[in-house]
């Protein structure tokens, strides 16, 4: 239904772009309901509060189920981006599609075990909550294991990128029998370098893992902190491309 209304709309997209898939698929709806399930499968994996006490225990979750919401909508997005570009229903982006669903599913319970342990920990830094930091380090988690769930999430979230750029690679190759443009054809290899970059920051995490380190605190620090050359590297990226775009625009 989101997915419909947005396309009527064409809300937030290219004008530049002739887009090919405004005729919803069945393979968009079926998408769609997998994203939902795993939304849904995120809110079940919390009990449901029987005391005051259980309820604000739940709000505390609030924060790190957000965050794997917006997560999750940057996935869908994406996925959204290019079914309405492209408008494929062969049999090929079905197995490819079918990857990446199956993927998302299986990335939901680390994504949220991950937020919701960080959630906890720095928040009982701030408040200096020692009793409730010792517990998440020591019962939830402890730090070798916390090297391995960074691997995990990180395995799963440089997994799924990387399905991504392979889409938008399928539509690289086919660009002369979709008849995309010059502009078209920079957009879609935008998507590819895009996704790949995504895919490189969770590769470089997961390699930190697999580092051995005589303090294992310190491996989980700075695999967890290589996250934040997102903020570095995606500016970086499209200021780059948007630069070489108004140039191939002003060139046509």
């Amino acid at each position: 239904m989101i997915r419909k209304a947005v396309k009527k709309s064409h809300g937030g997209l290219n004008p530049e772009f002739r887009y090919r898939g405004e005729e919803q698929t069945r393979i968009e709806t079926f998408s769609d309901a997998v994203f939902a399930l795993a939304v849904t499968l995120m809110v079940l994996s919390s009990t449901v509060p029987n005391t005051f006490a259980d309820l604000q225990k739940s709000l505390a979750d609030v924060v790190p189920f957000g965050i794997c919401i917006v997560l999750l909508s940057v996935i869908w997005f994406q996925h959204y981006i290019f079914f309405i570009r492209y408008g494929f229903r062969d049999v090929k982006i079905v197995a490819i599609n079918t990857i990446l669903l199956f993927l998302v599913l299986i990335y939901v319970y680390p994504l949220k075990f991950l937020f919701k342990f960080l959630f906890g920990m720095y928040s009982a830094l701030l408040t200096d909550d020692r009793e409730t930091f010792n517990y998440l380090n020591t019962e939830v988690i402890n730090s070798s294991e916390m090297s391995s769930l960074l691997f995990i999430y990180g395995i799963g979230a440089m997994l799924i990128f990387l399905v991504l750029a392979w889409m938008y690679a399928l539509a690289n190759s086919r660009r002369r029998a979709i008849g995309l443009n010059t502009v078209e054809v920079f957009l879609t290899r935008t998507g590819i370098y895009n996704n790949l970059l995504m895919a490189a920051v969770p590769f470089i995490s997961c390699i930190i893992t697999l580092i051995p380190f005589s303090n294992q605190f310190s491996k989980v620090i700075i695999a967890g902190f290589s996250y934040w050359l997102y903020p570095v590297l995606l500016p970086t990226f499209h200021a780059i491309r948007n630069k070489r775009y108004k140039k191939l625009l002003l060139n046509i």
